[in-house]
């Protein structure tokens, strides 16, 4: 291979978008924000206070993830001091709302690719590696660039944890953490199993939370899509695998999966919230930017004509007299704003009216003219 096709392919750029939310990480999320004492109205309050028209479907999240979390607190009871101990943050690391510096985030995290869905078998698993192995993994929280190897020497731990930044009684804890694993292990898994349990009968909640996050990201360019939900600079080489984050809404967070892949777990309202704390999203930005698209007599006629039925390329080319480069640049258009979908079947690539989005430009409208 030249060294100019060498170049080419370590500029190439791969992301898979993953379907699917990760158990284990939503119920350690939920702990974490039990344990912080965060519900979602401290979120609603933020919003509120940007001044903004959050979208319908941010407020339905909020609705949802309200409802979901009141029925975990009901189901799965647990004493104060253990969710403290397990699932809440030690002091001295960056606050965050999801438990990422909880003993229980430390132990099991950076082992979240061997869980397969058996929570006592992950846990027996994790329980089970060695001293040097769950050094590693607790270190990967707080420090990048441990050894491929998924191993660390005690003495390499301690170094590490003695030169944290923490207050005295964190890196004490840290130190006690590793000594403490096994057991410490079997406790939070037993908190964890009713929680699982619970999420498991609850997947249509979210799953109706993560539909909308999952269909913007297939309308955008991969890598347009990772600068702006990731805080990871781009390696050549590496597959970025995307997860959705349902209870870390907010949040990103990265796991090495150490065979040239990284997966990052990003929460589904992420977008949403940056867009409302720029200022992107207020329901006057809304409606100009698609007063704006459909200022085109063509992209306007197009919309109306898809009210009736899907339309394929050549299709459109014929009813409106446009090459189909000009049809795809309006198609491309009205996809960005969300007001048609793509469909391939076979050859063909369909365009439709997204009747859910218009719905919701509607809805937008009226918040904008109603408030008199």
């Amino acid at each position: 291979m030249s060294k100019r096709k060498e170049k080419q392919q370590e500029k190439q750029f791969t992301m898979e978008i993953c379907n699917c939310f990760d158990d284990l990480l939503e119920g350690l999320a939920y702990l974490g924000r039990r344990a912080a004492g965060r519900d979602w109205n401290a979120m609603a309050q933020r919003i509120a206070q940007q001044g903004s028209a959050p979208t319908p479907e941010l407020l339905e999240a909020l609705k949802v993830l309200q409802k979901l979390t009141r029925e975990l607190d009901r189901r799965c009871p647990l004493e104060e001091d253990e969710l403290q101990e397990l699932f809440g943050n030690l002091e001295g690391f960056q606050h965050n709302t999801v438990g990422s510096s909880s003993r229980a985030f430390f132990l099991l995290y950076m082992h979240l690719d061997r869980y397969q869905g058996d929570l006592a078998a992950f846990g027996r698993q994790v329980a089970e590696l060695d001293e040097e192995q769950a050094a590693w993994g607790i270190a990967g929280i707080f420090e990048e660039g441990l050894p491929a190897s998924r191993r660390l020497t005690v003495q390499q731990y301690q170094d590490l944890v003695l030169g944290l930044s923490v207050p005295a009684g964190t890196k004490i804890a840290l130190l006690e953490l590793l000594r403490d694993r096994v057991q410490l292990i079997g406790r939070a898994v037993k908190c964890l199993a009713p929680v699982l349990e619970c999420l498991a009968g609850s997947r249509a909640d979210l799953e109706k939370v993560t539909r909308p996050f999952l269909r913007d990201c297939e309308r955008m360019e991969p890598e347009a899509l990772f600068s702006q939900l990731s805080r990871m600079t781009p390696e050549p080489g590496v597959d970025y695998l995307m997860s959705p984050f349902v209870f870390g809404a907010d949040s990103n967070l990265a796991l090495d999966l150490g065979d040239g892949r990284v997966r990052f777990y990003c929460g589904v309202l992420r977008r949403e919230l940056q867009n409302l704390i720029s200022g992107r999203n207020s329901a006057q930005d809304q409606v100009c930017e698609i007063y704006r698209l459909l200022g085109d007599p063509t992209r306007f006629d197009i919309l109306c004509y898809l009210r009736g039925h899907d339309a394929y390329v050549q299709e459109l080319s014929h009813q409106f007299g446009l090459s189909r480069n000009t049809i795809h640049h309006h198609m491309n258009k009205l996809m960005d704003c969300g007001l048609v979908n793509c469909m391939t079947n076979g050859n063909r690539m369909y365009y439709s009216l997204d009747r859910e989005r218009m719905q919701l430009f509607l809805q937008r409208q009226k918040i904008l003219f109603d408030r008199g």
